[in-house]
């Protein structure tokens, strides 16, 4: 059984100093309120190229923030890519607004302006691109393609905070960037989503509505930024090998479930039911966030290395589609294996019986959920891509070049092949 050196399925990326940031806040009763909050929102700003940005309490919050300061009318049509997180469609359908799925390529989960036109009415007032997994959609042909058919612009950078296309960040080509600060995220702020924007009546609206909003508890912040620490900590390869992943092999050999989050409509079951508030973000998140920008592009360069040297070693492993750099930057929040469904438990099984965590991903196709049957669509649909052909891998830079290497190899033992 493989434990020294293990590599979880995600590990949590906080920064040199977070805890005493986390510590100091609590003692100096600085958790909620704090001139960090306004320091971090023109920091932000100064780094995307954007005039201005606002913080919410977590990704999905500031993805409300970011509808109501559109100013849409209800009832709209906001266009999504069909596969997405689809807590996203929902919240825009609890708001008053129709969501319709446009396709997405099969190689790159990510839709283009050949998928978004057709979808086009004379009722859209959106579009949200999504760059997903990390890698930029073809966003300066959606922006110029809103910009013609007049329809707002919004990018869902979740998954890509720090992405550049040809030297822009991602984000700014719209009328609003959404990012989230989540704990799986690749800037975690002990949780936390910001938006971004340019124009000076969004971020009025922006504004006024978070002065009304109510903040979270100190409590409440405090007891979730621990739990992220704790998670931090925990997901370091040396401590998750000898706490969390023998808990993992146990339950493989009972044939439990390998501690897997919510998806689907079991995610939204309960979401579907409740009445999405807005929550501003807290000077602790702030203080985080201040560390965050110190770091993040570093950070992000170190993904990249140790994706290349995965994606180098599947090239020629047939069966398993690597991650495809069609568009500008890619930054591997997440790093998605895609291969044949009924092989892909095997494959997850193969390589935590070997040292290494994977998990499923949270990504549905939201045409098939509950929540959007009655959905209209219209034109030619592709096959969207389902989650069960997906495996995501981790390759934060906090694991070992070398460990990237055992890994891409034992993918290729398991394809029967040799190793390299």
């Amino acid at each position: 059984m493989a434990i020294i050196g293990s590599v979880p399925r995600r590990c949590v990326n906080l920064p040199p100093g977070s805890l005493m940031k986390l510590v100091g806040s609590v003692i100096g009763k600085k958790v909620q309120d704090g001139p960090a909050i306004e320091e971090f929102y023109r920091k932000m700003a100064n780094w995307l190229g954007a005039s201005r940005v606002f913080g919410a309490a977590s990704g999905r919050s500031a993805f409300q923030l970011a509808l109501e300061a559109l100013g849409l009318e209800k009832g709209a049509e906001i266009i999504f890519p069909v596969f997405t997180f689809p807590v996203m469609p929902l919240v825009a359908k609890l708001l008053g607004y129709q969501p319709v799925f446009c396709d997405v390529d099969l190689q790159t989960y990510n839709s283009g302006p050949e998928h978004i036109e057709s979808k086009i009415t004379d009722k859209t007032g959106a579009v949200l691109a999504t760059h997903l997994f990390g890698q930029p959609c073809p966003i300066e042909q959606i922006a110029e393609l809103t910009r013609q058919r007049n329809i707002r612009l919004m990018e869902d950078c979740a998954h890509a905070c720090g992405v550049r296309v040809n030297g822009q960040q991602v984000g700014t080509f719209g009328d609003i960037g959404i990012f989230s600060f989540a704990e799986g995220k690749n800037m975690p702020c002990f949780g936390g989503g910001a938006i971004a924007t340019s124009d000076d009546q969004i971020a009025e609206r922006a504004a006024a509505i978070l002065k009304d909003a109510k903040m979270p508890t100190a409590d409440a912040i405090t007891k979730k930024a621990f739990s992220v620490w704790a998670k931090w900590f925990l997901t370091r390869p040396s401590v998750f090998g000898t706490t969390a992943y023998p808990a993992l092999r146990l339950k493989l050999l009972l044939g439990q479930p390998l501690m897997d989050s919510a998806v689907g409509n079991e995610l939204l079951e309960d979401f579907e039911k409740s009445n999405p508030q807005i929550s501003p973000f807290s000077n602790l998140q702030a203080e985080i966030g201040l560390l965050q920008l110190d770091h993040i592009d570093s950070f992000n360069e170190g993904a990249r290395r140790n994706a290349g040297i995965l994606t180098g070693m599947l090239k020629d492993v047939p069966g398993i589609q690597a991650p495809d750099t069609v568009e500008g930057d890619h930054i591997y929040v997440y790093y998605p294996l895609t291969l044949d469904p009924a092989k892909r438990d095997d494959l997850r099984n193969y390589l935590l019986k070997n040292g290494f965590d994977s998990k499923t991903s949270d990504m549905s196709d939201c045409s098939e959920l509950k929540p959007f049957q009655k959905t209209e669509t219209s034109g030619d649909r592709q096959n969207p891509p389902k989650e069960a052909s997906i495996l995501e891998i981790c390759v934060y830079p906090v694991i070992p070049q070398t460990e990237m290497r055992r890994l891409g190899n034992t993918i290729r033992t398991w394809a029967g092949l040799v190793t390299v």
